[in-house]
């Protein structure tokens, strides 16, 4: 942003999830004042909506910017006529689009159907809505620059970034087991039947030892494969942590496990865990993406890619990786990330204004 502005963060899902919480912190140190409208959470869908609609008109009167924030790009036609009405910068969060989560990554829509049609407009609406669109790495960035619904649309690309508390700590002392850390919502992007079969492929060639942390969608389905696989005794499961504890987690681990889908969606990201692991100073083993460019110079050995959806790759990964040495060799790990993120994030002070 240039000069200070009075900026409008609606229908934010989680004040302290790390995207929409960095845009505030980024958008406050550049001097802007920062109005958070939550998302309403009572009542029917339909009252939650006009709420949250009649607060939205009211508020835009005074603000500059309206940001729509993170996972709600089916609300940004109607944010979008009301920046413009209110003469409004409007600034839409495409982190997470649509179509590529009920499509590509869940399945639970079939490709070519009506439904996933009206996801892929939804997700052109939102483009077309936002005189600035923001994603998070490069690649998307690119691809929908590319398209027609943004032709007189601003597209940023902001870096996730590592949260203040991830910072190096001391590798573990060798020991006889790898201890490997994966923590989530248990989504088809993580990838976890690939991890699992992973697991099974390095017994027998290094000792490794798996804590999952965290609840959701595939955690059953995660838990059969293991017991199918016969590799409970490799496993710890874990309940959801506060994200405060994810620091001790990441330090008392030899590798954090970054994502394996092999969704489009999968091949285009830098997932929040791939930024923690490596700023914490830890292993990062994840599957190769184009994405990964960004950052791979400055994670160096910490780095580690495998074959997008391979087994096999992932437990050679496992197998053959040294931990201290590569964390030994890029101790100034978070301020070389750091630097990509502030490059990353030096666009959003020149392009979102009209």
């Amino acid at each position: 942003m240039t000069g200070p502005s009075r900026v409008l963060q609606y229908r934010v899902h989680d004040p302290s999830y790390p995207r929409n919480r960095r845009l505030r912190e980024h958008l406050r140190a550049a001097g802007c004042e920062v109005t958070v409208l939550e998302a309403s959470r009572r009542g029917p869908r339909a009252v939650r909506l006009l709420r949250d609609l009649v607060a939205l008109v009211r508020a835009s009167a005074d603000h500059d910017v309206v940001v729509l924030s993170e996972l709600r790009l089916a609300h940004a036609p109607y944010v979008g006529l009301v920046g413009r009405l209110t003469r409004s910068t409007v600034v839409v969060d495409g982190f997470v689009g649509l179509h590529e989560t009920e499509v590509g990554d869940w399945g639970r829509v079939a490709p070519g159907s009506l439904r996933a049609r009206l996801y892929r407009l939804q997700d052109d609406l939102a483009v077309r809505a936002a005189h600035v669109y923001l994603v998070d790495t490069e690649v998307r960035a690119r691809r929908v620059a590319a398209t027609r619904a943004a032709r007189r649309t601003r597209v940023v690309s902001l870096p996730v970034g590592a949260p203040a508390w991830a910072v190096p700590t001391p590798p573990r002392a060798p020991g006889d087991v790898l201890e490997v850390l994966w923590y989530g919502n248990y989504i088809p992007l993580h990838g976890l039947d690939v991890v699992v079969e992973a697991l099974a492929r390095a017994r027998g060639r290094r000792r490794v030892h798996l804590t999952l942390v965290g609840d959701g969608g595939t955690r059953a389905a995660t838990e059969r494969a293991v017991r199918r696989l016969g590799v409970d005794d490799l496993c710890t499961f874990r309940g959801p942590v506060p994200e405060e504890a994810l620091a001790g987690l990441i330090s008392s681990a030899d590798v954090s496990l970054g994502i394996f889908g092999s969704s489009e969606k999968a091949r285009s990201v830098i997932a929040n865990k791939v930024w923690q692991g490596l700023a914490s100073g830890r292993v990062v083993v994840t599957a190769d993406s184009p994405a990964l460019d960004e950052i791979a110079e400055a994670a160096g050995p910490l780095l580690v890619t495998t074959e997008p959806g391979s087994a096999a790759s992932l437990a050679d990964a496992l197998c053959t990786v040294d931990p201290r040495a590569a964390a030994l060799a890029v101790p100034d790990v978070d301020v070389r990330l750091d630097e990509v993120v502030r490059r990353g994030w030096a666009a959003l002070a020149i392009g979102a204004t009209s």
